[in-house]
């Protein structure tokens, strides 16, 4: 069922079930695989990459404070 049959109210049409339905669906998936290049890929990898590394040197900062306020205060 399509945005215009929804729109219009039109009911769904029964005979593109089963098969056709899923190779409707692979075939939509692999456009929507096609749609990006494999720079956006690796950019979006590189900024997930990031993240992560970003929170776990957070992480690490953390549990250096949490380490140094457990033994006391190293100056005093």
């Amino acid at each position: 069922m399509g945005i215009l049959d929804r729109l219009f109210h039109r009911p769904p049409q029964h005979e593109s079930t089963g098969q056709e339905a899923a190779q409707r669906a692979a075939l939509a998936h692999d456009e929507a695989a096609d749609a990006f290049g494999d720079d956006v890929e690796r950019t979006r990898d590189a900024q997930e990459r990031v993240a992560q590394e970003r929170m776990s040197q957070e992480e690490a900062d953390r549990r250096a404070a949490a380490d140094m306020t457990a033994e006391g205060d190293p100056w005093g």
